[in-house]
């Protein structure tokens, strides 16, 4: 049989994946610090929604829209809104998830063979999604020099004749980096001057690390107290109110930049429930279009065609969105809580082990670590490995030197701590 090009012809595993595969294997008891899966992490709502509204005429009913339900598209609409981000009902278009809203983009904006701009370091798996789609990647650079930037002149360099977007992330993963004002203006104007789209992942955009001063606190408080805030005993449901976190739904500041706003390049920024509410298992995912208003209404005309040949999120998931949005504050506030006790435990190591280093960031699930340049950093993460701890090495995000080491924010406390433990012990052994 002839399977297409598109698909990998081989899966080996790389020596760091056939390590932890035989280390699995032997049964062996793994400190995991790349775990982000919030289901896993004792963030999640326990329970997702109540058990009797899955139930009714309306999920019994099956009456598809290509843009998705109005009702839910409102509710996305409310949720900017909350955040100070004006966006209009009909300018979002639902998704099963982030990974079929850039299917869907790459489909929208690019013939076979055509190209799209992804930043580096960033995502593993635009290149899969792109290949999968018939869609040339190529990378343009984030440069660090105390804080990450676009490289302009390198992106302006990877321009050509068959580009047709540019993908922004932020914050980044796995920098944890966004872009300033000055540069997300700078980006616009190039890829209109350009005839380009952006299309900008913000699936982390709720989530902004504290201030110097909160992790300074942070770091400060004993270390049980966050270890109490965030264990659940078995079988309990979370308090979903954290100390000294009023009940009352006032409306969050949008602490992290978006490119929902007035824009000159057809602009298309993706979020879902994933992030937003703690919510994966559930696959909705959104599409929301910005830029001119001629522009926008044919992207939109022609993502509801895309959207009409899978009509892929399921009726109950739109039904309950608007809920699931409305609850989500309690969960977030647990997640910047987390986030707030794990980058204060991470400036502890640093003070520990002074040869790590902790790469600053705006926001995001996870950080950088760089390691003393005695060994690769296949050769950390392999050594670390042999200590029973799971950590991703640089490579995997397209670093362009070495070494670094990327590791989950919401990981339990604990979890962190017996990690951090192994990771010093190992660094400072020479």
């Amino acid at each position: 049989m002839r399977f297409s090009s598109r698909i990998p012809s081989a899966f080996e595993p790389n020596p760091w994946a056939a390590q932890l595969a035989a280390r699995r294997a032997r049964g062996a008891v793994l400190i995991d610090l790349t775990e982000a899966n919030p289901t896993r992490t004792g963030l999640a709502p326990v329970t997702p929604a109540p058990a009797e509204s899955w139930g009714g005429d309306g999920a019994a009913r099956y009456a598809p829209e290509p843009r998705g339900a109005e009702p839910a598209r409102r509710a996305v609409a409310r949720y900017y809104a909350d955040r100070s981000l004006a966006i209009d009902a009909d300018s979002i278009v639902l998704t099963s998830g982030t990974s079929e809203a850039y299917a869907h983009l790459f489909r929208l904006l690019a013939d076979p063979g055509e190209t799209v701009l992804v930043p580096r370091p960033s995502y593993p798996l635009f290149v899969p999604l792109g290949r999968a789609e018939g869609t040339a990647v190529r990378s343009y650079r984030l440069a660090y020099d105390g804080s990450w930037h676009v490289d302009f002149d390198d992106l302006e360099r990877a321009i050509g004749p068959r580009t047709r977007a540019i993908v922004v992330v932020q914050p980044n993963h796995p920098t944890g980096s966004c872009l300033d004002p000055p540069e997300q203006a700078r980006l616009d104007a190039l890829a209109a001057r350009r005839g380009l789209a952006v299309i900008a992942d913000e699936v982390f955009g709720d989530f902004p690390w504290p201030a110097r001063g909160e992790v300074r606190r942070a770091a400060a408080a004993p270390a049980q107290r966050h270890a109490d805030h965030d264990a659940t005993p078995a079988g309990a449901r979370p308090d979903p109110r954290p100390p000294d976190v009023s009940p009352a739904s006032a409306p969050v500041s949008a602490a992290l930049p978006s490119f929902i706003a007035e824009r000159e390049a057809p602009t298309f920024v993706l979020s879902g429930l994933s992030k937003v509410c703690g919510l994966p298992q559930m696959k909705v995912g959104w599409i929301a279009v910005a830029g001119p208003a001629g522009e926008r209404a044919l992207a939109l005309e022609r993502l509801e065609w895309l959207g009409d040949l899978f009509l892929s999120v399921s009726t109950p998931a739109q039904l309950l969105l608007p809920a699931w949005l409305e609850g989500r504050r309690a969960y977030q506030e647990r997640v910047r809580r987390r986030l707030a006790a794990n980058v204060a435990r991470l400036e502890q190591a640093r003070a520990r082990a002074p040869e790590l280093t902790v790469l600053p960031g705006a926001g995001g699930w996870v950080a950088v670590l760089r390691l003393p340049l005695r060994l690769s950093e296949e050769a950390w993460s392999l050594a670390l490995l042999d200590r029973d701890v799971i950590v991703h090495p640089g490579h995997f995000y397209d670093f362009e030197s070495e070494p670094y080491v990327v590791i989950s924010l919401i990981v339990e406390p604990g979890t962190l701590d017996r990690g951090l433990a192994r990771l010093e012990e190992l660094v400072r052994s020479g």
